[in-house]
């Protein structure tokens, strides 16, 4: 088992998508700051209503104390970024292609072949893949949050950064780590099952962006019952996770619930690969 971690970890090291998907993330980020100063300022009217294909409606609606319109660089704050970047889809949809690439691309060079004929369990393989996985997801949203926080500095001048409630920034950001640990295990569940590099990524990104589409429908389904299954699926949980003042009943709700699609993700994975045939 240690043999096929550290030769996991090794490919992981290696993986240039890694990378790419990080400078990715972080040009994601650039621009939404880039969009929130555009939009302060047309506010002030320091620039045209329209600007880059920017237009805001009822300019000004928002004033501070002194009669100015209010900044919506201020109002957001970092905290509103990284909900964009976590609840907004955007470092879920470069997970998605991250670990399917690391997952799905050993079925097709045939090494995942090789290690079954080595002798090693298929239950060792699959843990050992998934391993690695779950630790570049954290290491993934980690740099993305990073990164994130240092650019509201230059956005948001010293004063405004200092102003930031850090609580609510470490409180939604371990929340998004939890969610984003339990989405790479089922992306890795989608993975073994297609074990097609273009179709795995397909169906990750069409569970990240429908499902919580379909479970709003369940809800509607079930009102008259009082039960609501968005409440249990952990990417309605991403998304709709609060940046501040964050609810014991939430808080108790996301582990739980986190814990056992977790656990589903992962034993459903092992069973299958356990099971199917590999080529």
């Amino acid at each position: 088992m240690i043999n096929l971690l550290n030769a996991e970890f090794y490919k992981l090291r290696k993986s240039k998508a890694i990378y790419i998907g990080i400078l990715t993330a972080s040009i994601l980020a650039l621009l939404l700051y880039g969009s929130l100063l555009l939009v302060d300022k047309i506010n002030q009217g320091e620039i045209g209503n329209g600007t880059a294909g920017v237009t805001v409606s009822q300019v000004g609606e928002g004033v501070d104390d002194g009669g100015a319109p209010g900044s919506m660089m201020e109002e957001i704050g970092i905290v509103g970024v990284l909900q964009q970047m976590f609840g907004g889809h955007f470092v879920g949809i470069i997970a998605a292609v991250l670990v399917s690439i690391f997952v799905i691309r050993e079925f097709a060079t045939g090494a995942i072949k090789n290690l079954v004929g080595k002798g090693y369990t298929r239950t060792a393989i699959f843990f050992a893949k998934m391993v690695p996985v779950v630790v570049l997801m954290l290491v993934f949203e980690a740099v993305v949050a990073i990164v994130t926080i240092c650019m509201g500095l230059p956005f948001m001048g010293w004063e405004g950064f200092l102003a930031t409630d850090w609580g609510d920034v470490a409180a939604y950001t371990g929340f998004q780590f939890l969610f984003g640990v339990v989405v790479a295990v089922i992306y890795m569940l989608v993975g073994e099952l297609t074990r097609n590099l273009a179709a795995g990524i397909s169906v990750s990104i069409g569970v990240l962006l429908f499902s919580t589409t379909l479970t709003a429908g369940l809800d509607l389904v079930f009102h008259g019952m009082g039960f609501q299954p968005s409440k249990y699926w952990v990417l309605d949980l991403m998304s709709s996770c609060p940046t501040t003042d964050f609810p014991s009943e939430f808080t108790l709700r996301g582990v739980l619930v986190s814990a056992v699609w977790f656990v589903a993700a992962a034993a459903l994975g092992a069973l299958h690969f356990t099971k199917a045939d590999v080529k």
